[in-house]
């Protein structure tokens, strides 16, 4: 089942929709979003709430839900 998130650039507070499957991961969603905006995605990461979620984990296993928001972020740790 898809879901739709959005992801806000914490950088400059725009935000861009997202259609996911459950099967695909954090790192796509980094990825994806980090072309979008032309960020390197090695320098970023994903925040949810309060919460920098894991590369590896899928859509599913971060529980996301229809309409969350979730926020790109300049890694806290200086990328890889």
């Amino acid at each position: 089942m898809t879901v739709r998130i959005t992801v806000v650039n914490t950088l400059n507070n725009s935000s861009i929709r997202m259609e996911l499957e459950p099967y695909e991961s954090v790192e796509d969603i980094v990825d994806t979003a980090a072309e979008y905006w032309g960020k390197d995605a090695g320098a970023y990461v994903l925040r949810k709430g309060s919460k920098l979620l894991n590369r590896g984990q899928t859509v599913d296993e971060i529980n996301l839900s229809e309409d969350d928001v979730i926020e790109l972020i300049p890694d806290p740790e200086g990328g890889f």
